[in-house]
């Protein structure tokens, strides 16, 4: 009976540590950075901005776009994946709320799938156009064993993180 009961608790250790896993590898969110690196004592944050991923081939995977007004760099296409103006709205309408949840769990079912192979990126500014801009994508996944505690600021969902610092000089515009 103790083998039994011993076996039971350990599958469930397993199942449960195996999901976290599992969600915290096909789940992600995205932090992109663009940076005029033209002054190099006084890099400048870059929005606004239009951001396209290429990947080797030099096939749009996605785009992002920033603005002074939103203050981040979002995904805006394909639009299915796009959440901006639902959260915009979330923060004074329940069912935008619950919109933009299902929103985000779209794109972040949506970002592991793609964004490893993005390989280059190009810029969109007001009179500023640079293309294919190296890019290297961090990854850093979130402490998924810890999905199950219910305790604020740890536990919880995990998600991989992506991030992408985009660097330019303004003497590359065409």
């Amino acid at each position: 009976m103790k083998r039994i009961a011993l076996g039971s608790v350990l599958l469930i250790v397993v199942a449960v540590l195996a999901y976290g896993y599992w969600f915290t590898a096909t789940h992600g969110s995205l932090y992109v950075t663009v940076m005029d690196v033209s002054e190099s004592d006084h890099a400048r944050d870059v929005k606004p901005v239009e951001v396209s991923f290429l990947d080797s081939d030099g096939r749009v995977l996605a785009q992002a776009t920033g603005s002074e007004a939103f203050g981040a760099i979002s995904i805006s296409s394909p639009a299915m994946y796009s959440c901006r103006e639902i959260e915009q709205r979330a923060a004074f309408s329940v069912v935008a709320a619950e919109e933009w949840s299902t929103c985000f769990e779209r794109q972040s079912r949506w970002l592991p799938t793609w964004i490893r192979d993005a390989r280059t990126a190009s810029l969109r500014m007001p009179s500023c156009f640079v293309r294919n801009l190296p890019v290297s994508v961090s990854e850093n996944k979130d402490t998924w064993w810890l999905w199950w505690l219910p305790v604020r600021h740890i536990g919880g969902k995990s998600y991989t993180s992506f991030s992408l610092l985009i660097t330019f000089k303004r003497d590359s515009c065409e």
